[in-house]
């Protein structure tokens, strides 16, 4: 009963990673396009939201991936450990590709009488603090693959006492 428990896990845990990294992300970019603010729209072409959706999309299935095998593993495996520091790397290139493909600078074109300009929200600050957070994160994961490796046979012991 253990590995079927194990392949239900990671079954949920894919339905939640496909949900916040493609579904949520492709949802909330599609309404934005056509969205106006106090008159003034938002500079997305159809060519940048194609390009948002498609990086989003293709890391969110990575993700999504990683997340089946991180999570259907039996815990303290050294399967389990590489998985789960794969899927953290990727989260890293996931939110880079925020970065580099344009979701994160969204423009306000102004036109106001004869003036005209734009404005430029800047979010790219806010996806480097994330991946501080993340580095850190990183580091705990290849910990836990170097314990595992090195107490290998003490967990194989107390998982056979159980």
């Amino acid at each position: 009963m253990g590995p079927t428990i194990n392949i239900v896990k990671g079954t949920i845990f894919t339905i939640i990673y496909v949900c916040f990294t493609i579904i949520i992300p492709v949802v909330t970019f599609s309404l934005l396009r056509g969205y106006v603010v106090e008159g003034l729209p938002l500079d997305f072409t159809q060519e940048d939201l194609n390009n948002i959706i498609f990086w989003v999309t293709a890391l969110g299935l990575v993700i999504s991936g990683c997340a089946f095998f991180t999570h259907s593993s039996p815990k303290q495996s050294i399967r389990r450990g590489s998985f789960a520091l794969i899927q953290v790397l990727v989260n890293c290139l996931y939110l880079w590709s925020y970065k580099f493909s344009g979701a994160t600078e969204i423009i306000f074109d102004l036109d106001i009488g004869d003036n005209s300009g734009f404005l430029s929200l800047n979010l790219q600050q806010m996806v480097l603090v994330y991946l501080g957070i993340y580095f850190l994160t990183i580091v705990l994961k290849v910990y836990d693959v170097i314990d595992f490796t090195i107490n290998r046979e003490k967990i194989r012991y107390d998982r056979m006492k159980e």
